[in-house]
């Protein structure tokens, strides 16, 4: 991508960066804010597409209790681009967490990205390919084709079966939507629903998902390992 001339204005393109989750299977305090090659996890999903893309708009949603340091944090590791960030606080819920950013979204974007804080190596490409085709075909999920055997098993750890992995695909973030299919999504869903991505709230209210292959490295740092495998 060449962004000698600035990054690529995406003025119709909300950007929700979902980082308010408690971190609970990393242990070690908030994840976010642990160091990653010189900065903040966090920091450098906001510098990957920021760089490139420049969207009507882009939300940071944080912990309450920790909005000002996710915010002091950009400020320090990233002054170019931290006036272009709002911070927001999240909800209980990964879900209560983007519709609080949902309805933070001016009228003037028509398109919704949602972005794992957690996952630092997303691409700006990436994002851009999933925008045409929500532009297309109302979402745009990256996702990737699962190359494990996946078993399914039993409480005692025993195998019950095995599914076939030709019809599997892990999905990932970005995810882009067209503005009224998201908003409809949440208004339609079951509200019992634990949804842990947005594509699942579309398939629950029996909306078309059209995933975008990925078959770049994407990971999403969950574990205290995870940001050691990666921090070299």
């Amino acid at each position: 991508m060449n962004t000698a001339m600035g990054p690529q204005k995406e003025d119709q393109l909300a950007l929700l960066i979902a980082a308010a989750g408690s971190s609970q299977r990393f242990g070690q305090g908030n994840k976010l804010l642990q160091d990653l090659r010189g900065m903040p996890v966090f920091c450098h999903t906001v510098r990957n597409f920021l760089s490139a893309i420049s969207p009507g708009v882009c939300f940071l949603i944080t912990p309450a209790a920790e909005q000002s340091t996710f915010a002091q944090l950009l400020q320090i590791h990233l002054p170019a681009l931290s006036a272009r960030v709002q911070c927001l606080p999240g909800g209980a819920t990964r879900a209560a967490s983007v519709l609080a950013g949902l309805q933070a979204v001016p009228e003037s974007c028509g398109y919704i990205a949602i972005q794992d804080a957690a996952r630092p190596f997303s691409s700006a490409e990436l994002l851009l390919r999933c925008l045409a085709s929500a532009q297309r075909y109302g979402s745009g999920v990256a996702a990737h084709r699962m190359a494990d055997t996946i078993k399914v098993v039993r409480e005692d750890n025993l195998v019950s079966h095995t599914l076939d992995r030709r019809q599997l695909w892990g999905t990932e973030t970005p995810q882009v939507f067209a503005r009224e299919l998201l908003l409809q999504a949440y208004h339609t869903a079951d509200q019992s629903l634990s949804a842990t991505d947005e594509a699942q709230l579309l398939e629950h209210s029996g909306m078309p998902v059209h995933l975008v292959e990925n078959t770049c490295p994407n990971p999403k740092i969950t574990l205290a390992g995870d940001l050691q495998f990666y921090n070299y």
